[in-house]
């Protein structure tokens, strides 16, 4: 252990990089943009804190869900990633028994006295309850725990569905358990910080977003037992295709006055279970669900149906992905997340609120992003023609096609710039050319052409083929 100005200059000089490595990567960029984070943390420690305190510091990753919405707390599969972007906390024990915590990009610091151990009136969805809630937590598993004062730093953006609040819970779990030596496994660091959402925060969710954020990787989990959730590790290098990202849309949201819709969707799936003389839906048989469904539209609803169907699929789907990932069929997977992403809106209807229609920035991020991201090509033409971006480098016949449409987009050819032609032919060594020959003139008949211009950015050879535009 150091003082914080001490661990400034070692981070500063480079002591850190390995650690720092680990965690997010190896990109030399990156490796400084960390750097200068974690000085600066340290640094607005000591603002608020004093300077010349022994400090730790705790890193949390916030979490991206690749299957199962909204099936742990139906003691269904899920399957989340931790991501690189985390809570950092720095932190100092204190003997005084209150914790005090400063967060970066809040105008608040939370104080707790640890003696006062019952939810606070007027706490309940801010993070002075989950802290609380927490502190209960390891004292209800028999820890001996005492108070700390600490700065955070969260690169987890919030409303962009990579649970910030996940990332901080478990950040001052780990401080706890850390600090006072508890030694608790992760799946039971997770346990307590849900137990906190559930009855301190008061959003009734289920694990996985914390069990995510404390096992961190790749993590397929079976909640069929939630006390004793089945965790199984898949992250292995190797397990996604080489140079792939995640790319996280900002929607600068709030889930701060959700917690009701939140609640809405699991009490509608459990009503479901209970007409059929069950707790949760992951006790039902699909084979049942089907068979009354009829009466459940009576006495549950067509929304409380729905989102029971979005559990059954969703729940086959987790499971698929999981055995997609391990198969190394990265495209099936791939396909499986979209229709995740699809069935929330549809069937879960979690997406948007449903009292307040007018605004539905998530689901107005989903169809962007869905726009922009379907094809390299297409993207800038979109973004110029929208007005996002001045300047982009995009393929002529995709700013012909979007200009064509109305987009807002002036055209600049380079000197010598050629034009790129797609090629088919039959090869000389062909073991059925008279197929391949088959192939080939069907590729170049009109109407062939013409839906192929339709789905991609080609203009057609054949003389009569009409070009999409």
């Amino acid at each position: 252990m150091a003082t914080s100005a001490v661990l400034r200059q070692q981070i500063a000089a480079g002591a850190w990089d390995e650690k720092l490595r680990t965690l997010y990567g190896e990109a030399p960029a990156e490796l400084e943009r960390q750097r200068v984070r974690y000085c600066a943390a340290l640094e607005q420690f000591e603002l608020y804190f004093g300077r010349g305190r022994q400090v730790q510091v705790y890193s949390a990753p916030g979490r991206a869900e690749l299957g199962g919405n909204h099936t742990d707390h139906q003691h269904g599969y899920g399957l989340a990633a931790a991501v690189t972007l985390d809570l950092v906390a720095v932190v100092s024990r204190s003997d005084d028994g209150y914790v005090r915590v400063k967060s970066r990009g809040f105008n608040k610091l939370d104080v707790i006295d640890l003696t006062v151990a019952q939810p606070q009136a007027g706490e309940s969805t801010h993070s002075a309850s989950l802290i609380r809630g927490i502190a209960e937590g390891f004292r209800a598993a028999g820890m001996q725990i005492g108070g700390f004062d600490a700065y955070t730093a969260s690169d987890v953006l919030r409303g962009s569905g990579l649970s910030s609040s996940a990332a901080f819970e478990m950040g001052m779990a780990a401080v706890w358990n850390g600090e006072y030596g508890c030694g608790l496994a992760p799946a039971e660091l997770a346990r307590i910080c849900q137990y906190a959402e559930n009855a301190y925060f008061g959003k009734p969710s289920g694990l996985l977003d914390q069990l995510t954020s404390a096992v961190g990787g790749v993590i397929f989990a079976d909640f069929a037992d939630p006390q004793k959730p089945v965790i199984e590790k898949i992250h292995a290098d190797g397990l996604l295709p080489e140079g792939m990202y995640l790319c996280v849309t900002d929607t600068r949201g709030s889930h701060s006055e959700l917690t009701g819709e939140f609640a809405a969707i699991r009490y509608e799936m459990e009503r479901v279970a209970a007409c059929l003389g069950k707790k949760v839906l992951g006790q039902v048989k699909e084979t049942d669900f089907w068979k009354a469904l009829p009466a459940l539209r009576k006495s549950c609803g067509d929304r409380a149906v729905l989102r029971a169907i979005h559990y059954f699929d969703e729940n086959a789907r987790a499971l698929a992905q999981r055995d997609a990932l391990l198969t190394k069929r990265f495209e099936e997977f791939a396909r499986l997340v979209l229709e995740s992403g699809q069935a929330s809106f549809a069937l879960c209807q979690n997406v948007y609120c449903a009292t307040d229609v007018r605004h539905q920035g998530l689901s107005v991020a989903l169809a962007l992003s869905q726009s922009i991201l379907q094809g390299s090509g297409s993207a800038p033409p979109k973004l110029i023609g929208t007005g996002e971006y001045a300047l982009g480098v995009a393929y002529l016949h995709a700013l012909v096609k979007y200009k064509a449409q109305g987009f807002d987009i002036v055209t600049v050819s380079p000197p010598k710039t050629a034009g790129d032609v797609d090629c088919i032919a039959v090869l000389k060594n062909a073991k059925n050319p008279e197929n391949a020959k088959k192939f080939v003139d069907f590729i170049l008949d009109k109407d062939a052409q013409e839906l192929m211009t339709s789905i991609d950015f080609t203009v057609p050879v054949h003389q009569i083929g009409r070009a999409h535009v």
